[in-house]
């Protein structure tokens, strides 16, 4: 992991208030510190079964793109039946 910062060019100086969370979060830790972990259980992020011409829209916004392109890949690379069924439009904005 590492540090991302925003240099603000009006401050002349990192802009603190664009301080990523995740990232700055373990960065800060050190060696041996205790740090809980969850993840997701259970079905998230499903693939439209139900009507496979429905349009995606995807907005990664401080969470980081990595959720979405194991989706892109499940959605467009795997063979699933539900990507293999799927025709709508997939949209990612950053």
């Amino acid at each position: 992991v590492r540090r991302a910062t925003y240099w603000c060019p009006e401050l002349q100086a990192d802009d603190p208030a664009k301080k990523g969370v995740c990232s700055n979060f373990l960065c800060d830790t050190g060696p041996g510190d205790e740090v809980k972990m969850t993840g997701p259980s259970g079905k998230v992020m499903l693939l439209p079964e139900q009507n496979p011409d429905t349009d995606i829209i995807m907005v990664a916004t401080g969470t980081g793109i990595a959720p979405y392109r194991s989706f892109v890949r499940r959605l467009f690379t795997e063979k699933t039946p539900a990507g293999t069924a799927y025709s709508g439009t997939a949209w990612l904005f950053l």
